[in-house]
């Protein structure tokens, strides 16, 4: 094993791919590998968490294991023994930053009970584009708002030991594009960057945030390629401007925003030479990438693209980062809870004195960074006694609209006046073909209680009942339902 070798794992954090530790890990681990991102799909349980984690930590105790737990809809823990808390969509509408310093503790305290040392939130990105597929991520629109929102994040959970990620530089507010599915733009000058747009980042960095996600957003006017690669934005600005000195992390190499313009293995060369200190691989990505990688960054050694100066201050920073002292507290689960019924909105009659329930779910294009929270209403319905229906539509549903139209008919035949219709929506107004099927649904049954748990746009206060959540975690999802059995 070489001296670049090593440096180059210690670099590169890919995916687990498992819910043990893998057979190509360890080989890997030995080699220096940083450390780990532990994706969903990795966790099953609290306990199976603890030992993954564990089983890392015992190949090398210093190993950096990440995840991207935001709260509300981005979550990786609370399906499986975390706590569940809205997230920064219902964090801003509540607009208390000590509430927001006390959620993000929360996240903190459950993540050092799974094991886990960094987490790639919070998303500080500002929703100005009410098309932006990261508006349930923020703190709103406001972008004095969000930066205090931002800063308040960061210290609590950076007291609790774990380290915080403010994400996604330069940022996506202004963009309608999913970074996973293309390359987003913001085209805005050097100047209009540094007076206003980067505020949020500023914030974070003035709270100490350990590190900062770069995105694969664009901006023409400082650079043709990603932010993700880009030296002009990652040095220029970031470093130089904003006098950033923390931990450097690109956002996941496997998506298409940067794979568009270069693939793993040179997009992690042009990362490093840009700035990063730490190359997100993404969540398909295992041993055969991590190879693959450092086989390039080595090679761009050997040409002279990279120098070992430039790695050695990677890992350095890594090694640096999390140095704070943790706590042993043990998370408050009923935080969340209280949150999700203090943010909660209700306008009409939305008590369901029904035996009956057919919920209608309008189902939004999935994102990849999204976690499991879909607002499961249903479950606490059902535990509650409710008999409860669900009908899902999406995209290409097919023959949706004579599935709708069957499905309401068949259910007034079969209960009558003792059921009762909740339409769920999550930001419709962002899916073209919602609107319709919402216009059907108004004019055949304005009795409907529309359930709106996404980011809020259209008017539906001319239904019968119109209850808004702010996000569709798990805490949100019981609020909901307490209120639509009037509790």
């Amino acid at each position: 094993m070489t001296d670049i070798a090593r440096l180059a794992h210690g670099v590169l954090f890919p995916g687990v791919g498992r819910t043990r530790l893998p057979r190509w890990a360890a080989p890997r681990i030995a080699a220096g590998l940083g450390g780990f991102v532990v994706y969903g799909r990795d966790i099953v349980s609290a306990t199976q968490v603890r030992e993954l984690t564990a089983a890392m930590r015992a190949e090398n105790p210093r190993l950096h294991l990440a995840t991207d737990e935001e709260g509300g809809d981005v979550t990786r823990l609370e399906n499986t023994g975390g706590i569940s808390v809205p997230g920064n969509y219902a964090l801003g509408a509540l607009d208390d930053e000590e509430t927001t310093w006390r959620a993000a503790r929360q996240i903190g305290l459950s993540l050092r009970q799974a094991g886990i040392d960094w987490d790639l939130a919070p998303a500080v990105d500002v929703a100005v584009n009410p098309f932006s597929p990261n508006g349930i991520r923020t703190f709103g629109a406001d972008r004095a708002q969000v930066s205090r929102h931002a800063a308040a994040w960061v210290r609590g959970l950076q007291s609790t030991g774990v380290s915080a990620c403010a994400k996604h530089f330069p940022g996506h507010g202004l963009s309608g594009t999913d970074a996973h599915l293309g390359t987003p733009q913001v085209d805005l000058s050097r100047e209009d960057l540094v007076e206003h747009y980067l505020d949020p980042f500023r914030a974070a960095i003035d709270a100490e945030v350990d590190s900062i996600m770069v995105s694969h957003v664009r901006l023409p006017q400082i650079d043709e390629l990603p932010a993700s690669i880009s030296r002009p934005v990652m040095t220029g600005l970031l470093r130089d401007e904003l006098r950033f000195d923390g931990v450097i992390i690109t956002d996941a190499l496997e998506m298409r925003g940067v794979r568009d313009y270069a693939q793993i293995g040179e997009a992690a060369v042009l990362a490093l030479a840009a700035g990063a200190d730490a190359l997100c691989l993404g969540s398909w990505s295992f041993g055969e990438d991590v190879d693959t990688v450092v086989a390039a960054i080595a090679g761009a050694v050997d040409d002279g693209r990279l120098s070992v100066g430039r790695l050695e201050e990677a890992n350095d920073r890594l090694g640096r980062m999390g140095s704070r002292e943790g706590i042993d507290e043990e998370p408050d689960a009923a935080y969340g809870e209280q949150l999700a019924r203090e943010v909660i909105s209700i306008g009409g009659d939305a008590e369901v004195t029904t035996e009956n329930v057919l919920i209608v779910r309008l189902d939004p294009i999935a994102s990849p960074a999204a976690g499991r929270a879909e607002g499961d209403v249903e479950r606490f319905l059902v535990e509650a006694g409710r008999n409860v229906e669900t009908v899902r539509l999406s995209a290409d549903t097919y023959a949706g609209e004579q599935m709708l139209s069957g499905a309401l008919s068949e259910f007034a035949e079969e209960y009558g006046d003792d059921g009762t219709l909740v339409l769920l929506l999550r930001s419709p107004h962002r899916f073209a073909w919602q609107e319709p099927v919402i216009a059907a649904i108004r004019a055949k049954r304005p009795d409907a209680i529309v359930l709106d748990m996404g980011v809020q746009h259209d008017d539906y206060s001319d239904f019968r009942a119109w209850v808004r959540t702010y996000g569709s975690s798990r805490a949100c999802a019981r609020a909901a339902a307490e209120v639509l059995l009037g509790r």
